[in-house]
């Protein structure tokens, strides 16, 4: 049998920290540069390249200023991806942030540790301001549960440390389950994925001279599929024993993440609910809620993400601070990402690249 490779999910310019408008000009079009560089060299090795983002440090020049920038570069019209970092949510200008998200660029917003009430009821209603808007421009703003801001090719919750480098992320869901379905056991089918991972870091690093590092989290989209995965090998979403799989990929990420001393971000099991069919299959037909992700979550999924449910700017505040209760005894960086809109459940909202996507309750009803 001719196994697929593990899809390059991103390849991620880590910006280095400026002080001046123009020096982030040239930053950016060096990034343009080499991120044409490295997808070009990783096709021709035969990786397919998903996406190809810009991950910024946070700065003092200001998001519009920053936003009339990245326009006048052309960056998100070519396709590129770009974040401008995370804000501490007691200190950033909203205002800003929702002009950036609602003009396609990502953000995140860090959690206040101290004032956790007062921190999930701003959270909740820039949320709701923003999905107002555009349910699209949601999907592009996250709340991390860190204090410190998270380097990561994962968006929207990524912030360049300011060091030049380069950022992998991995979709490869399908390349394990097709491994598992040969008869590979699950710690072998992710040491082959460790080897695939250490081609691509070394053709990235000849190709680029930069640092390297790599978010070795399990992610799905579409029919590539983290639920289709747990089910070939035996758990199955909304049954006893989907916590345990769960827990068991996790260990297996941990394991050749910790190993290969490249690790940066969340390398954690992720169930972004609109990106993995599976997941919005059970929620079409009323069978999955908020709570059932926010659930797994406890035992090593990177946060609740990408969830679609009712506009109650109450019930998001609440769910905001389970979320934080969950992340505070797992102590782990985590993230939040939901998109409220005016539907009810099982009704669907279009969310651009995503697609018609199933409201899901927060609960189920009675």
């Amino acid at each position: 049998m001719v196994f697929m490779r593990p899809v390059v999910r991103s390849v991620t310019y880590f910006a280095p920290l400026v002080k001046e408008l123009s020096e982030l000009e040239m930053v950016l079009d060096r990034a343009a540069t080499l991120l044409e560089e490295a997808g070009k060299a990783l096709e021709s090795r035969g990786y397919s390249v998903f996406s190809k983002r810009v991950s910024l440090p946070q700065n003092e020049l200001g998001l519009p200023k920053v936003l009339e920038l990245v326009d006048k570069t052309g960056a998100i019209s070519r396709g590129v991806l770009v974040s401008v970092g995370s804000q501490p949510i007691r200190k950033a200008d909203l205002e800003d942030v929702a002009h950036v998200l609602v003009n396609g660029m990502y953000a995140s917003l860090l959690f206040d540790y101290e004032r956790p009430i007062d921190a999930s009821k701003t959270a909740s209603t820039v949320i709701h301001r923003v999905s107002e808007v555009d349910p699209v421009a949601g999907t592009r703003l996250a709340i991390g549960f860190h204090e410190r801001p998270l380097e990561t090719p994962y968006f929207p919750d990524s912030t360049s440390s300011g060091v030049e480098g380069i950022g992998l992320s991995f979709l490869y869901p399908e390349y394990l389950r097709r491994l598992a379905e040969s008869g590979a056991s699950v710690s072998r089918a992710f040491d082959k994925l460790g080897e695939e991972v250490d081609s691509v870091v070394h053709l990235v690093k000849g190709v680029t001279g930069l640092r390297v590092v790599v978010d070795y989290s399990l992610s799905p989209w579409k029919d590539n599929s983290v639920v289709r995965l747990m089910e070939a090998i035996g758990y199955y979403a909304r049954k006893p024993g989907f916590h345990f799989g769960v827990m068991t990929l996790n260990a297996e990420i941990r394991r050749i993440a910790t190993s290969s001393g490249l690790a940066s971000g969340f390398n954690e099991v992720m169930l972004p609910y609109a990106e993995d069919d599976s997941l919005v299959r059970l929620g079409s037909r009323g069978a999955l809620t908020a709570y059932d992700l926010l659930s797994y979550t406890s035992v090593c999924v990177a946060g609740p993400d990408m969830i679609v449910v009712p506009w109650s700017v109450d019930d998001l505040e609440m769910f905001i601070l389970d979320t934080y209760s969950v992340s505070l005894v797992k102590a782990r960086p985590a993230a939040l990402r939901v998109i409220p809109v005016t539907r009810e459940p099982t009704e669907t909202v279009d969310l651009g690249k995503f697609g018609r996507i199933p409201v899901i309750p927060y609960y189920p009803r009675r």
